[in-house]
């Protein structure tokens, strides 16, 4: 979505609405993996799921982090789209950390693991973003679950009913009052001392979850009632 200048406040305040007022009327129909979906609520912790579930992911935020109580936070890039992504988030009552991988990588990569370490901060982490490619896991998240000690709990959400935006992530928006289902995964932890090889195992390990978990929520909505 790109929207520049000063269409960015109207537009932050009119997504802000409209994303809370749909999100209201998804219907969770279906929900496995909710055992390990309670570690992420108790932080410092990282609940993944894919950049074009983002939108999606906003279900998990209103009826389960936010009513926990916890501090939940986001990374938004420094692009205008990362602008009004912060300014929607803030409206969610999210922390929201500036920087990407190409851009304030190592000052976003510190501030989010004081968001981790200091405010025990249950971190939403989309492993393949601000830019893609899309649904190939970065390395970012990875060090950061092994310099913290925060597990990653990855989770794949999908909606029955839903459109997509023409964006490089293809955001999947639920419409209203959709069926959503969502699968969480087991959490994924990393040592400190993790060498090379094995953060690079567990990118790949990361993307693969991710893709099976998403799948799975595909599988159960497609199910007869």
């Amino acid at each position: 979505m790109k929207v520049r200048g000063a269409a960015l406040a109207p537009a932050a305040v009119a997504l802000r609405f409209l994303s809370q007022a749909v999100s209201a009327t998804w219907r969770l129909r279906h929900f496995e993996g909710r055992e390990h979906l309670e570690r992420a609520l108790q932080p410092p912790s990282m609940l993944a799921c894919w950049h074009g579930q983002t939108a999606l992911s906003l279900l998990l935020v209103r009826r389960f982090l936010l009513p926990a109580g916890g501090p939940v936070s986001i990374l938004a890039s420094h692009s205008a789209d990362g602008e009004l992504s912060a300014r929607i988030g803030r409206a969610w009552g999210i922390r929201v950390t500036r920087g990407s991988t190409s851009r304030g990588g190592r000052e976003a990569a510190l501030h989010l693991y004081g968001e981790l370490r200091r405010h025990r901060s249950t971190l939403l982490l989309m492993p393949d973003g601000p830019r893609g490619p899309a649904r190939e896991a970065k390395p970012g998240g990875i060090v950061l679950a092994a310099t913290s000690g925060a597990p990653i709990v990855p989770a794949g959400i999908a909606a029955a009913r839903a459109f997509r935006l023409r964006s490089w992530d293809r955001m999947t928006i639920g419409l209203p009052f959709t069926r959503v289902a969502v699968v969480v995964g087991e959490p994924m932890m990393l040592e400190r001392k993790a060498t090379a090889a094995e953060r690079e195992e567990a990118r790949l390990e990361l993307g693969a979850r991710l893709d099976e978990l998403t799948a799975r929520a595909g599988q159960l909505l497609s199910k007869k009632p």
